[in-house]
């Protein structure tokens, strides 16, 4: 699982995109956001520790870019652990690949 954490850069509100990544590509796989507008959902499945819940099964492909701002705080963990907290506007892509099996007994996928 990839958590992206990071400041609404409008309403200036905490979100958290869940995605998932299989064999098949990316998957939007919850929203979690505090306020509503510019862009935000408005169709809340259920609220928790604050936030408004949305659980999906998106399709996102097998790529996907966001482009960060300092303003965004942003923080990507994967499986839980922080990865990545970009401190200066930076573009984040995110690919599916296929590995060969030995990079994947290596480590290296």
């Amino acid at each position: 699982m990839v958590e992206i954490d990071y400041i609404h850069s409008v309403e200036r509100s905490e979100i958290r995109e869940v995605l998932e990544a299989n064999s098949s590509g990316l998957y939007a796989k919850e929203m979690w956001w505090k306020d509503f507008g510019a862009g935000l959902p408005e169709d809340i499945q259920y609220m928790e520790d604050g936030f408004y819940v949305k659980k999906t099964n998106i399709p996102l492909g097998r790529s996907l870019d966001f482009w960060f701002i300092p303003l965004n705080k942003a923080e990507i963990k994967v499986n839980g652990e922080t990865v990545f907290a970009p401190r200066e506007e930076t573009l984040m892509r995110f690919r599916v690949k296929r590995c060969i099996l030995v990079e994947t007994l290596l480590g290296r996928c």
